[in-house]
């Protein structure tokens, strides 16, 4: 354990991102921090809870595919193939710098929004009016999203390790109260389960989270400290659970995210991890139900 806290502090200090880490190092990092979170430790080769096999799948499970799954920008191209046109927000550009991305502000709309391909939590910002935006402070904002320290390439999560990270630029959305909800399924073994629906997430870090069976009936579960409130069932419900379970299909368990307008739903984007498996689920049962469903795909 000294060498394994040695080698941590010393790769932290030398500033090698975690996509670097060899997998001994990464798991017993990312277990510290498991325990930190939780409270507890456990066993990585006989995971148990939802949370724990979200530990496992951080580093044992790996496909060359992955990475099309959880970038941003190549989710789109994926989402394409597998459903059609018109299913992800439009885009305006990507760049891999914020040079590049200067050079072509002028051809940007008035209105649009920018995000990070390769940050958690949907990191973003709203252009509103282009041409009273300070492009100097934006660029340097723009900057931190690019280095690696600041990247998921930087976290326990495995399937981003081969990411680019980019600036997106895309359409400017929104529904409900000026913003759009998220919809998130929870789908095991290419069948979703329930999904909860999420709000106000850049407004207040105790945003409502609230979980629904299939028939939007609201469950009592709790995520974290955030709050819950019932949500209106979204207008393309039923085409989100086809499409779900469509983009499920053989993974031990995905999550599939949507964004919906009265117009027309959009995919938000898919994810391996949810909350990194560092967030707590109240009742417990509720952790370990999902963890029953949860079969690791093992060599």
């Amino acid at each position: 354990m000294e060498i394994r806290n040695f080698l941590c502090r010393v790769f932290g200090k030398l500033g090698i991102t975690k996509n670097h880490w060899p997998t001994f190092l990464l798991e017993y990092a990312n277990m510290q921090l498991y325990k930190q979170k939780q409270g507890y430790t456990f066993d990585i080769n006989n995971p148990v809870l939802f949370t724990e096999k979200i530990q496992w799948q951080k580093t044992r499970f790996n496909r060359p595919d992955l990475v099309r799954y959880v970038d941003k920008y190549l989710f789109k191209e994926l989402i394409k193939e597998k459903l059609g046109e018109g299913y992800t927000i439009p885009m305006y550009g990507a760049w891999t710098s914020v040079e590049s991305f200067r050079k072509e502000w002028d051809s940007l709309p008035e209105k649009f929004c920018l995000k990070s391909t390769l940050q958690s939590n949907g990191i973003y910002i709203k252009v509103i009016e282009k041409s009273k935006t300070d492009i100097d402070n934006l660029c340097q904002e723009l900057k931190e999203w690019l280095k690696p320290k600041n990247l998921l390439i930087h976290s326990f999560c495995s399937a981003y390790y081969k990411a680019v990270p980019r600036i997106l630029a895309e359409e400017y959305m929104e529904s409900i109260k000026d913003q759009l909800f998220d919809y998130k399924f929870f789908c095991f073994n290419g069948n979703p389960y329930c999904m909860y629906a999420a709000t106000e997430q850049f407004q207040d870090n105790r945003y409502p989270v609230s979980f629904y069976d299939l028939n939007w009936n609201q469950l009592d579960v709790q995520y974290g400290n955030h709050r819950t409130e019932f949500i209106p069932k979204p207008p393309h419900f039923e085409e989100m659970k086809e499409i779900a379970t469509k983009l499920s299909q053989g993974f031990p368990f995905i999550r599939v995210d949507f964004f919906d307008t009265p117009d027309k739903l959009y995919m938000a984007e898919l994810t391996f991890y949810p909350g990194g498996g560092l967030t707590k689920y109240y009742p417990v049962e509720f952790n370990k139900l999902f963890g029953d469903m949860f079969e690791l795909k093992r060599k």
